[in-house]
């Protein structure tokens, strides 16, 4: 009994020790580090698309217009179709215009005729004035009369002449390729050449015109640019046009400038330009609004980043670098947005890693681990 009194302080010492030293905190774990994605910049020469808002526009368009007047007989195509140059589109009752001619060719024979008689007359006064059997002035009188005769042959010969042309007239035809609009004037409608002369149009709108205008500042920065090295501008004939759509969809084919003004325009301080651009399935119509792309403007020495490691907010604009192992924020200056990408104006130089994936857990000071 008096044993068992002596060890039990000792157990009871084991127990509170065991007790107190389960109890322990565990050995404290360092936080892993965030990885990140990063690219290294390095400096290239980007192009600067410059938009602005267009329109389409008909490469040609041209009204059809009577120029004689008379009763529509005929009507040779459908509103909105394809038509040919060449191609019959509406005819005028050529009847009138063809018994004018008849009439106009027997004045011109009736006048030749008279002009061979005083071809013949003058002819035989000659020979009498030579021979001394007639006066002089008999002879000054028949070349009278021959002139007269071969003013009126002449004028005979300009009635033909109107009259083929008035003839010709009433076959109003599509002066070139393209689709021919709604029709003004159907059959057997009174036309004319003065306010009943509009019967219908033709456009042709493969190739078609995109129309837009640029500012006298965007010229004078593109020059200023261009003088101190910053842009690269080629020549007017070097420079593409692309179109896109309302939808945001980019049309296929790209143009080349056609027109472009001679002055600016004092009232809007523009200019306008106009390209031309294959629309072979006539999927641009004239009339659209759309966004027309400058490009082959280049720029050297460029350093862009990819949207996604940008943080844009009030306070402006940043991008995560990784400097000596820690994530640094660095505010920036964007420039042009490049599909997909942020030109850098100021803010980073060449050879900064950037972080492009893994922003969101980052704050300044903070160790990372880079993959690049």
């Amino acid at each position: 009994m008096n044993h068992l009194l002596t060890r039990l302080p000792l157990a009871l010492v084991s127990v509170v020790l065991l007790a107190v030293a389960c109890t322990e905190p565990p050995p404290a774990i360092p936080p892993q580090k965030p990885s990140v994605k990063t690219i290294t910049l390095e400096p290239r020469v980007v192009e600067l698309p410059i938009r602005m808002v267009a329109q389409t526009v008909a490469n040609q368009r041209v009204e059809i217009r009577a120029r004689v007047a008379g009763t529509l007989v005929k009507q040779e195509y459908q509103e909105g179709q394809a038509v040919k140059a060449g191609q019959l589109l509406q005819e005028i009752d050529r009847r009138p215009f063809e018994a004018a001619l008849v009439s106009a060719q027997a004045q011109l024979e009736q006048a030749q005729a008279k002009l061979a008689d005083a071809d013949l007359a003058v002819s035989r006064k000659t020979q009498l004035v030579a021979a001394d059997a007639a006066a002089q002035k008999e002879l000054d009188d028949a070349q009278s009369a021959q002139r007269t005769a071969t003013a009126q042959v002449e004028i005979a010969e300009s009635g033909v002449q109107k009259a083929e042309l008035d003839l010709e007239y009433t076959r109003l035809v599509a002066p070139f390729d393209g689709k021919v609009g709604k029709a003004e004037k159907y059959v057997g409608s009174l036309v004319d050449g003065g306010q009943n002369s509009l019967l219908t149009y033709v456009q042709e709108t493969n190739p078609i015109k995109v129309s837009f205008r640029v500012s006298e500042n965007d010229l004078l920065r593109w020059r200023d640019g261009v003088a101190k090295g910053l842009l690269s501008v080629p020549t007017v004939d070097e420079l593409r046009v692309a179109v896109t759509t309302l939808d945001g969809q980019r049309f296929p084919n790209e143009g080349k400038i056609s027109f472009r003004a001679i002055a600016i325009d004092p009232a809007t301080g523009t200019g306008e330009v106009q390209a031309q651009i294959a629309n072979p399935e006539d999927k641009l119509l004239p009339g659209q609004f759309v966004t027309a792309s400058l490009l082959g403007i280049t720029r050297p020495n460029c350093l862009t980043v990819p949207q996604r490691a940008v943080q844009i907010s009030a306070a402006g604009s940043t991008v995560y670098v990784i400097e000596g192992g820690k994530a640094q924020a660095r505010p920036v200056q964007l420039g042009e947005w490049l599909d997909g990408e942020w030109l850098i104006e100021s803010g980073l130089k060449a050879n900064d890693v950037v972080v492009t994936d893994g922003v969101q857990r980052l704050r300044p000071g903070v160790e990372v681990q880079q993959q690049q």
